[in-house]
């Protein structure tokens, strides 16, 4: 009894301070729904965004973005699969990673260089 009490008072101190992410959402003409998610914590910074096809899955390309606004990655998928060349940007370097039908093909790691 006294376990069960505890969880439950940690579920309830959990769900206190959760926030919910803002989503929205906006249908394309070609049959696509953009979805724009936000930051928890400001709900006026975009975290990610990206496509779902008319059966609800990821679809075309999405992007991820950290808190600055820059991008953190480029992704493309395919009627859920994920599908040709992702990039990921860090500080230093992009890592470029190929797939085809969800299946890796290829890793490779740039140095990101500025003159």
């Amino acid at each position: 009894m006294k376990t069960f009490l505890n969880l439950l008072i940690m579920l309830i101190c959990v769900s206190a301070f959760s926030q919910e992410q803002k989503v929205t959402y906006q249908k394309n003409d070609n049959d696509l729904v953009k979805a724009t998610y936000y930051f928890a914590d400001n709900s006026n910074i975009i975290e990610r965004e990206g496509f779902f096809n008319k059966e609800g899955k990821l679809h075309d390309t999405w992007i991820s973005y950290d808190l600055q606004g820059n991008k953190t990655a480029i992704a493309t998928y395919n009627n859920g699969k994920k599908e040709g060349v992702w990039t990921y940007f860090k500080t230093d370097k992009i890592n470029v990673v190929t797939y085809k039908d969800n299946k890796l093909i290829a890793v490779e790691e740039k140095a990101l260089v500025v003159n």
